[in-house]
């Protein structure tokens, strides 16, 4: 949620490398969160060219807004409470009789 709640602030393209010194995150962290927000389809990414030798870097941007955001996490928790409360009533009917 931290990188999440930064890229809306910053509303522009980062690097893992910004995450990491910004968010004081560790490398593996920064990975799997981005990996995460990306399959969610909330971020995407594009390659940019290194100055000089190396790897070319990722530029994360977000492809959804706060709202959108905001609804898809609203339907899972009310989803996750109708599961709970379906549980619910197959301990109270077990416990019934």
């Amino acid at each position: 949620m931290k990188i999440l709640n930064y890229m809306l602030k910053t509303k522009k393209h980062v690097t893992s490398r910004e995450l990491e010194l910004k968010l004081k995150l560790r490398q593996p962290e920064v990975s799997l969160a981005m990996k995460n927000l990306c399959n969610r389809g909330w971020v995407a990414y594009k390659k940019a060219k290194k100055a000089g030798k190396g790897r070319p870097t990722h530029l994360y941007f977000l492809k959804v807004t706060r709202d959108d955001i905001i609804d898809e996490l609203k339907r899972e928790v009310e989803e996750e409470i109708t599961q709970l409360k379906k549980r619910m009533e197959k301990i109270e009917k077990m416990l019934e009789g």
